[in-house]
């Protein structure tokens, strides 16, 4: 049963990676297509900014996540270790 639940948790994590980056890829980067001036370089450069932080706000959230699942993870196998 222990196997069991690893293989949810990662299962889990990896569902939330794949999330994540379809939400980068088809949400933040066609933000591109929305440019009212596209001859502007400035307009492209604003826009990549915008997009580039999206990104790392994404995964920084993304990390933080992560993290709180997994120790969630360890401190029920660790608990539940103890009261064997």
């Amino acid at each position: 049963m222990n196997f069991l639940d690893l293989k949810f948790f990662i299962l889990f994590m990896w569902i939330l990676v794949m999330i994540a980056c379809i939400f980068i890829i088809f949400v933040i980067a066609p933000i591109s297509k929305f440019q009212i001036d596209q001859n502007d370089s400035l307009s492209f450069l604003k826009t990549s900014f915008i997009q580039a932080t999206l990104a790392v706000i994404i995964v920084g959230i993304l990390i933080v996540v992560l993290n709180r699942f997994k120790k969630a993870y360890l401190l029920k196998k660790l608990s539940g270790k103890k009261n064997s």
